[in-house]
């Protein structure tokens, strides 16, 4: 099973739109490469979906930069969201493993399809 980080990205920011929408915050995101992840797209779609809410909450009217931090070398990937909140930021994250539980003593998989 592989899932697409992007498609699940994609997927909640659609269904958040309404919120965002009513709090007046704007959603920026830079592009990236396509992530896939040994984990249900439905476990990739609630994470970011939470971290979309709780931007939202902290940032009404104002924008939500969200970013994939997909380093070489690393266990997981994460997807961040930073928000200006009055005279503060706050910066709001997730992580998904790159991994599958099972097999990590065989070591990671990383580049093989």
């Amino acid at each position: 099973m592989r899932s697409c980080l992007h498609c699940a990205l994609a997927r909640a920011l659609g269904d958040e739109a309404d919120e965002l929408l009513r709090r007046r915050v704007v959603v920026t995101f830079s592009r990236s490469e396509a992530v896939w992840l040994p984990i249900p797209g439905s476990r990739i779609y609630r994470g970011i979906r939470r971290l979309l809410r709780q931007a939202a909450a902290v940032g009404d009217g104002n924008t939500v930069r969200l970013n994939v931090v997909d380093l070489p070398g690393k266990a997981h990937v994460e997807v961040t969201a930073a928000v200006l909140a009055g005279a503060h930021a706050a910066v709001f994250a997730c992580a998904f493993p790159r991994f599958v539980a099972a097999t990590l003593p065989r070591g990671f998989a990383e580049g093989q399809r």
